[in-house]
């Protein structure tokens, strides 16, 4: 977490490393899924946790590209637009797919024991292998806070970004623009 109380948004590089680490997992398949869901959809991970295959899966049992997030499954009850059309977020859940233990839920995640990962069992995975990846002050969020800040910085327009976030307000759509220590050095080696 940075001084502000905030998960840090992670780098290219970084994000390499989690995905080298990701890959040693014992469920990589999954973890990788999970954490590319966060980092190239947006999703709050309390969302992840309560995906079910219905809703990322179509009638012919086809990934979705947009994906219609419940109000049930999300911060404030609203009902939200996902878009899983990135290519690295796909092939992490096609992968995920293929091995996926058939249990008695519909989650499209369970642990091992075959149930459904609460929130809470969730965001804990998630800070663990971020710990383990050595990225010290990120969290569960940071895949979503990586994800609306390069959407941000790519100038994707901030009513867009707030829609795909589900904010209420832009002011907490800015609060997610992310500016590491190279980009800042950049800066002033420019003015």
């Amino acid at each position: 977490m940075n001084n502000e109380g905030q998960a840090l948004a992670i780098s290219e590089s970084q994000h390499q490393e989690m995905m080298d680490y990701l890959a040693t997992t014992r469920y990589s398949a999954r973890d990788t899924a999970i954490y590319a869901i966060t980092r190239f959809a947006g999703c709050r991970i309390g969302t992840v946790a309560q995906l079910t295959l219905d809703d990322i899966l179509d009638s012919e049992g086809h990934l979705k590209d947009v994906v219609i997030l419940r109000s049930k499954i999300t911060k404030g009850s609203k009902t939200i637009t996902a878009y899983f059309n990135h290519p690295v977020l796909r092939q992490a859940l096609e992968n995920h797919l293929k091995t996926r233990r058939s249990g008695k839920v519909e989650n499209v995640f369970v642990s091992q024991k075959g149930s459904a990962f609460s929130p809470n069992s969730l965001s804990q995975l998630m800070l663990r292998h971020y710990n383990r990846a050595g990225l010290e002050g990120c969290s569960s969020h940071s895949g979503r806070r990586t994800c609306l800040s390069h959407l941000l910085k790519n100038g994707v327009d901030i009513v867009a970004v707030s829609k795909i976030a589900g904010h209420s307000s832009i002011a907490t759509t800015q609060r997610y623009i992310h500016h590491d220590q190279d980009e800042l050095l950049a800066a002033m080696a420019n003015t």
